[in-house]
């Protein structure tokens, strides 16, 4: 059969003349016609074809123009059979689709057109075209997501937010904390903003560092959602606030689980050593783990442990959340690296600092930090050279 198909024919219209939306999902997520269907009739979610995804967070929906879109709930990524098929071709052939330019869409439907061969064509199915789809999705899991984002003005409900945990604009700007307006990932295959800024679903986003190819490191954080949404997209696992640790001779070092108790207890604790004259000299520094079930690298130990002036790693302090996980996570790092955990007792009704310090403010707050200190400082240098029974026990706040 011949394949004469001239770019002036060969548009949308022609290809979903000829190709269904569906068929056009399944060939390039990997899915069967008989799932996508089955989503779309119940509206169930699946597991993500095209991320590593723990629990069900994608689905399909026809829109009131009959569009059919796949929708990542967790906010990698959305968008119609032609946004998918790009998506997975630029990672398939490791070239970078722009999907807004005209020559690359024509790329993008000519690639539509050869892999439904026998239907446009006439010809035999080519089971090399979906091998290498396949390939493609295995591509787009092992890599890594380009966040980008469009920065808005702080406002009224951004600086409440913030200021409940004691910290200001210029600490959010010193600490590469962002207010967002909208946000994209992968744009170019994907132009659409993926978030566009609602006071009822406010966003910031947390630039963590830099890849060896000049990729960002940045998280979304999304506070005023509950557990049944994400709150949290990010394209990397690793330490936060690296490029605050700047000392290498700190007095301890505190772990915290998030980036808010980290600006939060940074905070605090450069307001008392800046303001409050000689109750607290220590050089105390603060960095958090992206997650509370992250497991710390020994080479991030030993990064941490030699920024210290005193080599001792109960002078590395883990402050987890005063729940089962943040125990669990206080356990690990005191059981594989020996450092010591505390938390915040429960009858402060306050389960990490950020609440600690919304709930009783500075003076307060300044209060539990010296006497933790004291408490913490007399029983390491007590047991400096000590490794007895005691030193399993985790300490209250």
């Amino acid at each position: 059969m011949k394949r004469n198909i001239n770019n002036a024919k060969l548009d949308k219209n022609f290809i979903l003349s000829k190709i269904s939306q569906i068929s056009i999902f399944s060939a390039y997520l990997g899915l069967s016609e008989e799932d996508i269907k089955h989503c779309i009739d119940t509206g169930e979610l699946i597991i993500s074809p095209l991320r590593y995804d723990r629990h069900p967070t994608c689905g399909f929906r026809y829109d009131n123009r009959g569009k059919l879109k796949f929708k990542d709930f967790a906010g990698f990524i959305w968008g119609d059979c032609f946004d998918i098929a790009a998506y997975v071709i630029s990672y398939t052939y490791n070239r970078s689709i722009d999907i807004t330019n005209k020559k690359d869409f024509i790329s993008v439907l000519k690639h539509i057109a050869f892999t439904f061969g026998n239907i446009i064509y006439g010809n035999e199915k080519d089971e090399n075209v979906l091998k290498d789809l396949s390939i493609g999705r295995d591509n787009i899991k092992k890599s890594k997501p380009i966040i980008e984002f469009v920065v808005r003005e702080w406002n009224k409900y951004d600086i409440e937010y913030w200021e409940k945990g004691g910290v200001d604009l210029n600490w959010l700007n010193i600490n590469f904390i962002y207010a967002v307006d909208q946000y994209y990932i992968n744009r170019k295959t994907n132009p659409q903003p993926k978030y566009i800024y609602d006071k009822k679903d406010p966003c910031y986003a947390y630039i963590t560092g830099r890849d060896n190819k000049g990729i960002h490191d940045v998280k979304l954080y999304f506070p005023k959602r509950d557990k049944h949404y994400t709150k949290f997209i990010t394209n990397y696992n690793h330490l936060e606030g690296i490029y605050n640790l700047e000392r290498d001779d700190y007095d301890y070092i505190v772990i915290t689980k998030s980036t808010k108790d980290r600006v939060a207890l940074s905070k605090m604790l450069w307001a008392m050593s800046s303001f409050t004259g000689d109750e607290l000299k220590a050089k105390i520094g603060t960095i958090n783990i992206p997650a509370e079930n992250y497991k710390l690298s020994t080479a991030e130990y030993y990064w941490l442990y030699n920024k210290l002036a005193i080599k001792d790693s109960k002078r590395l302090i883990c402050l987890m959340d005063n729940d089962k996980s943040g125990y669990l996570e206080a356990i690990y790092l005191r059981d594989e690296f020996g450092m010591l955990p505390i938390y915040i007792p429960k009858i402060y009704n306050a389960k990490d600092f950020f609440e600690l310090r919304s709930i009783y403010g500075f003076n307060k707050c300044k209060e539990f930090i010296i006497e933790t200190y004291n408490k913490i400082n007399d029983y390491v240098t007590r047991n400096q050279s000590i490794r007895n029974k005691e030193t399993n026990d985790i300490m209250p706040f």
